[in-house]
């Protein structure tokens, strides 16, 4: 099974199975004041310094939630200015997360938040020159992905931070595309609040991060006990802390080596697509983009008709992202960037992991043929293609 896939879970790095394993073997509270308790807040805090060195910021900075999508909401939702005020306006990219989106059209739903989609240049990152000259007064939090999930484009991330320190509001980073594939060194960065993901670095799904600047204030995800500092009660998984844990040490050691290996990948797939597939497009191919993440644009094909094919041929891709692939509905990153929801209906993306190796481009351009040659047999006949 050759996983290039946006939509499946990535797989787990050497030795983070036998780390959730042991941890498993004690599932005791970490917030328990007898001994074992106390091990395993020490094992937690042990995961949280190591997820923190991965990330260049402090520890105590981390805070532990169960997904990206629950990190991106409570950034929106939760971030406070002088005096404990919420934001007055919240500025977001067209290309967000569904998660952020979503959040965000709620607050100015039940808030009357005022919200403005920021404008995107040619290459589909954000006009920073349109921003600074359309900043509204008041207390302002803007929240811009570093690269989008679906086309791999890359946002200037501290360039917008910069004008967002300058005019006083507050700068929250969707890195989940961008974790493992470059330092991030958030302490170093112009962002206040940052989400991070321990699956796309190969750790457990079940737990990402929200990094919150010192200094910075939020009001309490959930209310309860004094886990995570009183910023999200109840129970903290410690078995999962310590996957992700170990999946960032990891990632941390050997990301210099994968990341050229991958990008060495990516320059491979590229030549093979322009040589035996010169009918596809390469969305954003032209602007700056993470490398690993190619979305292909087929004429006259249906992405999903495509993914089932090569799933049969033991070769796995995705349509779109993953919080919307269940929708079957045509990606709003492509609708906003300028494509027609029937060029985007051809969509397949290839989403390269630690994983993959130079061996896996000719089982996928074998079955991304063969997909194709049958998918264009069937509409010529008038046969349906649809799955």
């Amino acid at each position: 099974m050759i996983d290039m896939n946006l939509d499946a879970l990535p797989l787990m790095r050497p030795g983070v199975v036998d780390v959730l394993a042991r941890s498993l073997e004690n599932p005791v509270l970490a917030t328990a004041r007898h001994r074992n308790g106390l091990q395993a807040a020490e094992r937690l805090e042990a995961s949280r310094a190591m997820v923190g060195g991965f990330l260049g910021a402090e520890p105590s900075e981390i805070v532990f939630v169960s997904s990206a999508s629950e990190a991106n909401t409570w950034a929106l939702s939760g971030a406070r200015f002088a005096g404990g005020r919420p934001p007055d306006h919240l500025l977001v990219s067209p290309l967000e997360h569904v998660s952020i989106l979503k959040a965000a059209v709620n607050l100015q739903e039940q808030r009357k938040v005022s919200l403005t989609l920021l404008r995107l240049s040619s290459d589909g990152s954000v006009d920073i020159d349109w921003l600074r000259k359309h900043w509204p007064s008041g207390r302002v939090l803007v929240s811009v992905q570093g690269a989008n999930p679906e086309t791999g484009t890359l946002q200037p991330i501290n360039e917008i931070g910069a004008l967002v320190r300058e005019r006083g509001g507050m700068f929250h980073s969707d890195f989940v595309a961008v974790e493992g594939w470059e330092a991030l060194e958030l302490d170093e960065r112009p962002v206040d609040l940052a989400t991070i993901s321990s699956a796309v670095i190969g750790g457990p799904s079940g737990i990402a991060s929200l990094w919150i600047r010192r200094g910075v204030r939020m009001i309490p995800l959930i209310h309860g006990g004094a886990q995570e500092e009183g910023r999200r009660g109840g129970t903290q998984p410690v078995f999962l802390s310590e996957g992700f844990g170990a999946a960032a040490q990891h990632a941390g050691i050997h990301g210099a080596v994968e990341r050229q290996r991958l990008f060495d990948l990516d320059s491979l797939l590229q030549k093979k697509i322009m040589e035996e597939f010169p009918e596809v497009t390469l969305v954003g191919g032209a602007s700056p983009r993470r490398q690993g993440i190619l979305n292909l644009l087929v004429p006259g094909i249906d992405g999903q008709a495509l993914l089932s094919l090569m799933d049969s041929e033991g070769v796995l891709v995705g349509t779109g992202s993953s919080c919307s692939s269940q929708s079957l509905k045509v990606s709003h990153v492509l609708t906003a960037l300028g494509y027609s929801a029937r060029a985007a209906q051809g969509s397949s993306v290839l989403s390269l992991g630690w994983w993959n190796q130079p061996s896996d481009i000719s089982p996928w351009a074998n079955a991304f043929r063969k997909g194709i040659q049958t998918l264009s047999k069937l509409k010529s006949t008038g046969t349906d293609s649809r799955p």
